[in-house]
């Protein structure tokens, strides 16, 4: 597996964050401005399936698709700082989706 090119580790960052639930709910409650800062700024480096990927993760997360037990399953699973780790981070939340209905 080869490491995409770009700022692959700010994705695997944020994708660390959603599945901390703790980290999570700080972010909510202590931490917002920041975190939509960080978030912002970062969202326009990414190559274009590493920002899919954490738009469709983020807005999973917002749905209830998924909660940060599955995310953090799923990541210790599958290599996100990969091409194939990020495209399978994007099928799975696309068969998460279908199986919710």
């Amino acid at each position: 597996m080869v490491p995409m090119p770009g700022d692959g580790d700010a994705f695997l960052g944020f994708a660390t964050e959603f599945a901390d639930g703790e980290r999570w709910k700080l972010l909510q409650s202590e931490g917002w401005d920041d975190f939509q800062v960080r978030l912002a700024e970062v969202v326009g480096e990414l190559p274009v399936r590493r920002r899919q990927a954490l738009m469709m993760l983020l807005l999973a997360m917002v749905d209830q698709t998924v909660d940060s037990a599955q995310v953090r399953e799923f990541l210790d699973a599958h290599d996100a700082s990969t091409e194939e780790g990020v495209e399978a981070v994007i099928a799975w939340l696309r068969q998460k989706r279908r199986e919710r209905g």
